[in-house]
């Protein structure tokens, strides 16, 4: 391994293992989670459908691709919850989308480095799409869930 990849991997380490110190009395607002979140969800799934449809020969085009196509997915999906809440679903906010974007950014800087890192795929070949396609549902698990307690469904029958 190279000495840059080495300092690299060690900063992104440290900066994962040690907690910031100015958010850490902070209460975190749920809903701007859930943004992020969803956001991240959205772009891991996107490029999961993305992965086997581009050529990947090993080429950073390619994986740029795939990557801007997942962001894309995000801010359509930001996007969308917007304009829902504009039509009455909620109260729209223009954080809420940088947020969504946000989440996205982050997940597709993830799906270009781990599509870049990737061999040359076989003709018909998956290749890494199921791993993101996996992140990408449990990142969305608390965002649906949060989703169906807000609209007050109930599983239970009404008697």
């Amino acid at each position: 391994m190279r000495v840059e990849n080495r300092v690299t991997l060690i900063l992104l380490t440290l900066f994962l293992i040690i907690p910031p110190r100015g958010w850490t009395e902070e209460p975190v607002d749920p809903s701007r989670a859930l943004h992020v979140l969803a956001g991240a969800s959205g772009a891991l799934l996107v490029g999961a459908l993305a992965y086997p449809l581009v050529d990947l020969g090993s080429d950073r085009c390619d994986a740029a691709l795939v990557a801007g196509l997942g962001v894309s997915g995000a801010f359509v999906l930001g996007l969308t919850k917007e304009l829902l809440d504009l039509g009455g679903w909620g109260q729209p906010e223009l954080s809420d989308l940088l947020l969504t974007l946000g989440g996205g950014l982050l997940a597709g800087t993830l799906v270009y480095a781990l599509s870049c890192l990737q061999p040359a795929a076989e003709e018909g070949s998956l290749g890494i799409s199921a791993v993101y396609a996996a992140f990408g549902l449990i990142l969305s698990l608390p965002v649906g869930e949060n989703l169906f307690a807000r609209t007050n469904l109930s599983l239970r029958p009404r008697s």
